[in-house]
């Protein structure tokens, strides 16, 4: 999943939804300094905490049973990772 911060638009979207093995946000036209995620979460440094539920209801794909069952996976599998926060409602991303 890639989510898309357009600086110029100031949109954000989700693109390559049903790709559950990466997530990343992409800056277009801003920079980790400017970028404005929104209510989906926060910029800090390299990386973005989103909210896990906003970005579940993001995705075209959140209404198939079989999408949301591999989504919980993915974010299961970044808590085993340290890459959720203590209260488990936020996600880490990379920047790109």
């Amino acid at each position: 999943m890639i989510v898309v911060v357009d600086g110029a638009s100031g949109r954000v979207s989700l693109a390559d939804a049903d790709n559950l093995k990466a997530l990343s946000v992409e800056l277009r036209d801003c920079d980790a300094g400017s970028a404005d995620i929104g209510d989906l979460g926060r910029v800090e440094g390299e990386h973005a905490w989103l909210d896990i539920a906003r970005l579940r209801a993001l995705s075209p794909l959140a209404g198939d049973a079989a999408w949301n069952a591999g989504f919980d996976a993915t974010i299961d599998y970044a808590g085993s990772k340290g890459w959720t926060d203590a209260s488990g409602t936020h996600v880490r991303a990379h920047l790109s």
